[in-house]
């Protein structure tokens, strides 16, 4: 698995995590679960709230722009991030919030970060799928958004030809495409290298599904993709049934797949 923060920090901005995966700041850490940015003038702006996340249960809202935490004020997301760290997990963190035209008091109770695995799948199973940004398919006949799968069953790799991790998993991909496409199944990897890089390591790695490359960082944020290879599996209606991490282990994504086949479109 390769990390891909470096590749969102220069290409999305400011945009962090709070707290930070685990990955970053070590399992036992706090967790608000919710995405900031910088206010537009001090302050930190919830730029998105994770589903199943504390900052969710606590009834903070996208776009909420948190003026101070503790009575502490805020001048940027680090500065939230350090105080969610300070106070840890178990314990309950007094928030003022700015929405719309009024401040609002805001208790949020901290929770131990579940592991950047669990975590995309409480923030993106039962979601519908994000539509895909800047996909130009290089390979394959898939459309170039999910949203043109609908009634069809997709497996979404996102990879990337620097990734070690991500060759290992093709030949698992290779033989579910083999396998359940002639029953509905479309595997898609999506990455956001050119074309061109992306069709040469198609090639070295030896994948014989679709392949969409030029993938917007939007899309990724979106997926909320941090490490590769990122997987998920998307029903007939459009929905994410399956979140995972890593290369995925052989056989383990048959009985899931096999079951959204066998559901009506």
């Amino acid at each position: 698995m390769t990390s891909r923060r470096a590749f969102l920090a220069s290409s999305v901005g400011a945009v962090v995590a709070a707290s930070l995966p685990a990955s970053a700041w070590g399992l036992g850490r706090a967790w608000l679960g919710a995405e900031l940015v910088p206010g537009p003038a001090g302050g930190v702006v919830i730029r998105r709230v994770m589903r199943g996340s504390p900052a969710e249960r606590a009834g903070l809202r996208d776009g909420d722009h948190v003026l101070t935490a503790d009575g502490a004020p805020l001048d940027r997301p680090r500065d939230l991030i350090g105080a969610i760290q300070k106070r840890g997990a178990g314990a309950v963190m007094a928030l003022r919030v700015r929405r719309g035209g009024r401040e609002l008091d805001v208790q949020v109770g901290l929770v131990e970060h579940p592991g950047d695995e669990e975590v995309l799948r409480l923030d993106k199973v039962g979601a519908f799928a994000p539509a895909w940004k800047g996909v130009s398919i290089a390979r394959g006949v898939a459309p170039a958004d999910v949203a043109k799968l609908r009634g069809k069953v997709v497996l979404v790799d996102f990879w990337a030809s620097w990734c070690v991790a991500c060759r290992i998993s093709v030949p698992v991909l290779n033989e579910l495409s083999a396998r359940y496409g002639a029953q509905g199944l479309v595997v898609v990897g999506l990455t956001d290298d050119t074309a061109e890089v992306a069709l040469r390591a198609a090639d070295r790695f030896g994948i014989a599904y679709s392949v969409g490359a030029t993938t917007a960082p939007e899309t990724l944020v979106e997926y909320g993709v941090r490490a590769l290879p990122t997987l998920f599996l998307v029903d007939k209606r459009g929905v994410i049934r399956h979140a995972s991490i890593g290369v995925p282990a052989s056989g383990a994504l048959q009985a899931p797949i096999e079951r959204l086949l066998g559901q009506p479109p």
